[in-house]
């Protein structure tokens, strides 16, 4: 799956074509019910149906308060929900099912992209097209992604020599301007991150999704302790469809969309065009990616 930016809106548009959602019906009035949520990342566009969520009211009438915090990558979305700080995370599922692994009683309780933007990505003007340019490059990582942690399952299905790929590790938030500053010839990422911040800056990128050469992995997906859906199955269920009412929207109303998330976030507001063409992006990569199922 190749991606590039001067034909990505337009290759979105018709994602949400077929796309059908079972949206129940609205619970109720009653009190509202406090609710934290904690996305992976940055609030950027890939997340809209969050903040559109919360503000067209799709939680408000189903009897939520939903307030969402920024992440700081889907590994560090574990543990924050295993210990009760949230009632919900939005994270990779590859890192969920590690952090399962290692005793955390967490649960994919709903699945936001069945395609996964996990992969490896250079500037353009590197030429790294293939897998086995990555042999002989400094390829940066941040050690809690999903894009690390399935690494392995790139190497074996595309059969090139770990040894000769110079790892390095960083925290999530230096990865991108390692790259802009050429400290790096790739890193790994999550497409909906990298892509909309280099096309705002109008910086062209080669991708390497690993799905595209057989690691197959449903990708976001929200979870909550065991616990919570098994006592409070009703709650799951509320702001699963709100949630859900928020990614139809975007997928329906993306000008809109754009508009009510700049709104909703603080550190996007002030008219910037690049800031709206984050969030304009973002929002095509996650039609791209959840869309077309």
């Amino acid at each position: 799956m190749k991606f590039h930016r001067r034909s990505f809106l337009k290759a979105t548009a018709g994602a949400v074509a077929s796309t059908s959602f079972g949206i129940g019906a609205p619970a109720v009035a009653r009190a509202a019910t406090p609710v934290k949520m904690t996305l992976p990342w940055l609030p950027l566009g890939t997340f809209s149906y969050a903040f559109v969520a919360n503000k067209m009211g799709f939680w408000e009438k189903r009897g939520l308060e939903v307030s969402i915090d920024r992440g700081f990558g889907s590994g560090r979305v574990c543990v924050p929900v295993d210990q009760g700080q949230y009632d919900f995370g939005v994270l990779d599922l590859a890192v969920m099912m590690n952090c399962a692994a290692r005793g955390l009683d967490l649960v994919a309780i709903a699945g936001i992209w069945p395609r996964s933007p996990v992969g490896i990505f250079s500037l353009k003007e590197y030429g790294i097209s293939k897998p086995r340019d990555l042999e002989g490059q400094t390829v940066a990582f941040d050690v809690g992604s999903g894009d690390f942690q399935l690494w392995p399952a790139f190497i074996k299905a595309t059969g090139i020599d770990d040894k000769k790929v110079n790892k390095v590790t960083m925290d999530a938030a230096a990865l991108i301007k390692a790259l802009v500053e050429k400290q790096v010839k790739a890193e790994g990422n999550f497409f909906g991150s990298i892509a909309p911040s280099l096309w705002a800056q109008g910086l062209d990128i080669n991708s390497m999704l690993y799905e595209d050469y057989g690691v197959k992995m449903f990708s976001n997906v929200v979870a909550c302790k065991r616990a919570t859906i098994e006592r409070k199955p009703d709650l799951c269920e509320a702001f699963v469809g709100g949630l859900m009412e928020g990614l139809k929207y975007v997928y329906l109303n993306p000008e809109k969309s754009v508009a009510l998330h700049l709104e909703s976030v603080k550190e996007f507001q002030g008219g910037s065009v690049a800031n709206q063409k984050v969030i304009e992006y973002g929002q095509a990569v996650s039609t791209a990616l959840g869309g077309r199922g």
